[in-house]
């Protein structure tokens, strides 16, 4: 089969690893996302681990965890985790990742639209991204507790 070369996204693509024992995705290399709209390029390094979508087992017949991209719940996780680039530690350990430009953070509002907007760059289908969108706007906030310590973020150049 011959792809159509103009219907080939420029949305970079991350390489990730699965360890099914763990339910963990890893970044096998670098990942940096250039956000335009806010100005920013957010990096993972490699190492980075996440849980890809937090679907509901039972719900995995109308979208299944990997039906929303890989990159886009990557980021996703990535803002979840530092709390919008706030903090370097989840769980007690080190994040590998960070945003680029120091004091630019993101509120849970702009993770969960970037999170969209990510979905629809990688052509991820309408209603799976009004699904995947749905759900971190209703149970998202259990997630996106205040951090008990929080730390400026590191310059790092992608």
């Amino acid at each position: 089969m011959v792809c159509n070369q103009e219907l080939i996204s420029e949305f970079p693509r991350a390489k990730v690893s699965y360890i099914p024992e763990d339910n963990t995705w890893i970044l096998e290399e670098e990942y940096c996302y250039e956000d335009k709209i806010k100005g920013t390029k957010i990096l993972l390094h490699k190492g980075f681990s996440f849980d890809l979508s937090s679907i509901p087992r039972f719900l995995w017949i109308i979208c299944g965890t990997h039906e929303l991209s890989l990159e886009a719940p990557l980021i996703h996780d990535f803002m979840y985790m530092s709390k919008g680039g706030k903090k370097m530690y989840f769980n007690q350990k080190v994040i590998l990742g960070d945003i680029e430009t120091k004091g630019i953070l993101y509120s849970r509002k702009e993770a969960d639209e970037l999170f969209r907007k990510m979905m629809q760059e990688a052509r991820v289908r309408k209603w799976r991204r009004f699904f995947g969108y749905m759900g971190v706007k209703l149970f998202g906030s259990m997630y996106w507790k205040p951090g008990k310590k929080v730390v400026d973020n590191l310059t790092v150049s992608c």
